[in-house]
């Protein structure tokens, strides 16, 4: 789940990213991010969109919903990782260095 906060300026306001709660533990990040700390990483980055959507698109518009999810990377590599296998989905560790 992504918290804004809605930021007013004269003649308009937008939404501004202060921080994600993850879905499923509750875990609060460092604004957009999931870990602090100058040297740590510690993010989820999903990149594949997993999306699941419905409606109805036509040429002069459309509507409709999709699902959207937000998880901390101890649910990602602890919960989600788990639960595909569980059903089949082969999931591959990869080591990476720069």
């Amino acid at each position: 789940m992504r918290i804004y906060k809605e930021v007013k300026i004269p003649a308009s306001s937008y939404k501004v990213l202060t921080h994600r709660l993850c879905d499923i533990c509750g875990k609060k990040s460092h604004g957009d991010a999931w870990s602090s700390g100058k040297y740590n990483i510690d993010e989820t980055d999903i990149n594949i969109t997993v999306k699941q959507k419905e409606g109805s698109d036509c040429p002069d518009g459309g509507s409709g919903t999709e699902y959207d999810i937000d998880l901390c990377p101890q649910c990602f590599k602890n919960k989600l990782i788990p639960w595909l296998r569980s059903q089949g989905a082969h999931v591959q560790e990869i080591e990476w260095d720069w």
